[in-house]
């Protein structure tokens, strides 16, 4: 991969991550049954994981990009 396309991939991992982080919000303390609850849950484990993920591969195109 060229150091062009990682920059490129670069700025759209920002973007995707600033997306989920917008689409995540806060949780609320508004009353919920169990199904809900979990429901919640779920989703937030699985918008961590897929952060987690993109930073993880953010970090390493920077890093590749600056040696």
């Amino acid at each position: 991969m060229s150091d062009d396309e990682k920059r490129k991939r670069v700025r759209d991992i920002e973007q995707t991550l600033n997306t989920l982080r917008g689409e995540l919000g806060e949780p609320s303390d508004d009353p919920r049954d169990y199904g809900d609850a979990g429901q919640d849950l779920v989703q937030r484990e699985e918008h961590a994981a897929q952060i987690e993920a993109l930073e993880t591969e953010r970090d390493r195109l920077l890093e590749e990009l600056n040696d």
